[in-house]
């Protein structure tokens, strides 16, 4: 069919150029009522994103921006083998909202300035779901000369956070997250949802079940298929998305014992006691505003994953929506190519708005 043959003529033209293109979608067919999510790339590609994130909070028609930044990022791919792919994470531009309250300003301004020269070298195996990160140590090492300077200018500029969070509790939090290479691996978000959805086979269509998360009901609702060629000079015909919509249902003391558990950590134990005793209270305060005294939270979570017809990302957006009677706590993440670089698509010579070749 047109979507194998495609497949096969792009494997073919990559092995020309020097690319060890994995075989597994030729050795296996893929039925044509499924798609299977692989990456087929390069030695040599690269691709700019743009990476926009926002956490606002929404209460009686009044916003407020928590946190909010822009960054770029390119992703080069290195080295390519018969057991996957060798890949850069290299940080381009960093842009932080004024928007933002102090301390978000502060750690961003600090850690934008610390992480700009720092590369990340990672694997994949042969479909392109990420492996192993090469260098956390190195990562790691530099984070803590990062965080120990962003400390020295948060406590610095806002003296009374000692009080709250004394600085040494907060200091060992943010180390113990760079400690292991799967906390480097979290550190960097961007890779999962680029190629966390690589390796698996969905089915093309609409469709709608029940499942758990973490234990909690949730309902989802999907949505896989080709998208259309919008734009002759970006797009292909066999590009494809799956679009998701999931509901979980979390009791209101779990989600905010979640939080006082996270918040405890780097709290002063004086403070921590101070809101444990309160949780009945804040407990009481939110069920009040719950529409008809609801004892349960609804987390809403929309996803978009757009790929290329060679499994390159082509975009990505998460939205959770947390709506807890006072109002809605809203975290967004979307992540779109500004710019690539293919050794078998020869590039355009042409301004583009927004994404070129």
């Amino acid at each position: 069919m047109k979507k194998n043959l495609f497949t096969i003529i792009i494997a073919l033209v990559c092995s020309i150029f020097a690319c060890e293109a994995q075989n597994l979608m030729l050795d296996t067919e893929v039925p044509d009522t499924s798609i299977a999510v692989i990456g087929y790339f390069c030695k040599n590609d690269s691709m700019t994103f743009r990476k926009t994130y926002s956490k606002i909070k929404v209460e009686k028609g009044d916003t407020t921006i928590n946190d909010m930044y822009t960054e770029d990022f390119l992703i080069v791919v290195t080295d390519s083998t018969s057991k996957g792919y060798r890949m850069k994470f290299i940080p381009v531009a960093f842009d932080y909202s004024e928007e933002s309250d102090s301390i978000h300003r502060i750690m961003q301004a600090k850690l934008s300035e610390l992480s700009k020269d720092i590369v990340c070298e990672f694997t994949t195996d042969e479909m392109g779901r990420v492996q192993n990160i090469e260098n956390w140590r190195e990562i790691r090492d530099k984070m803590k000369v990062g965080i120990k300077g962003m400390c020295d200018t948060l406590y610095s500029t806002i003296p009374f956070l000692n009080d709250i969070m004394p600085r040494k509790q907060v200091e060992n939090t943010l180390l113990m997250m760079f400690s292991t290479e799967q906390g480097v691996h979290e550190a960097y978000n961007e890779l999962d949802e680029l190629f966390g959805l690589h390796g698996n086979l969905f089915d093309i269509g609409d469709s709608e079940f029940d499942t758990q998360s973490n234990g909690y009901p949730m309902h989802v609702t999907a949505s896989i298929g080709y998208t259309p060629v919008e734009d002759e000079n970006n797009d292909f015909d066999d590009d494809y998305s799956i679009i998701s919509k999931s509901v979980t249902t979390v009791p209101i003391e779990d989600m905010l014992d979640l939080g006082l558990g996270n918040m405890g950590l780097m709290m002063t134990d004086a403070l921590s006691d101070s809101l444990a005793n309160h949780r009945k209270d804040m407990i009481d305060s939110i069920t009040a505003a719950m529409p008809n005294g609801a004892k349960n939270i609804n987390i809403i979570n929309n996803e978009y994953y757009g790929y290329f017809f060679n499994g390159w990302p082509k975009e990505c957006f998460n939205q959770k929506v947390a709506g807890y009677g006072l109002g809605e706590r809203i975290e967004t993440t979307h992540i779109e190519w500004i710019m690539r670089n293919w050794d078998f698509v020869k590039p355009i010579d042409e301004d583009k708005s927004s994404h070129n070749i």
